[in-house]
């Protein structure tokens, strides 16, 4: 089996270079700041939820993803097991 090669894409060579300019004129920080806003009210918000009531909406959303996707029924232990396929080759000859 042959091994993956690695390829680097240029687009994120590309994007690497950009990232390490900004960071290097200064430019992410003040472009971080509007970033920074959200999560601080995020977090507000997220203080002034009572903690029960914070515990009943996770288990909440918790219950209805589990209900959307079910786990995997479990296979019947009574089940027969399954026959081999037969091999398509034809059978070696001895002489």
């Amino acid at each position: 089996m042959k091994a993956p090669k690695l390829r680097i894409r240029p687009v994120v060579v590309l994007l690497a270079v950009l990232a390490a300019w900004l960071l290097l004129t200064g430019i992410v920080p003040a472009a971080a700041a509007p970033v920074a806003l959200i999560v601080q009210g995020g977090a507000t918000i997220l203080g002034t939820i009572p903690g029960p009531a914070l515990l009943v909406l996770v288990l909440a959303v918790g219950w209805t993803l589990n209900r959307k996707f079910p786990p995997a029924a479990v296979p019947a232990t009574t089940a027969p097991a399954s026959k081999r396929p037969k091999s398509k080759r034809p059978a070696a000859r001895t002489a």
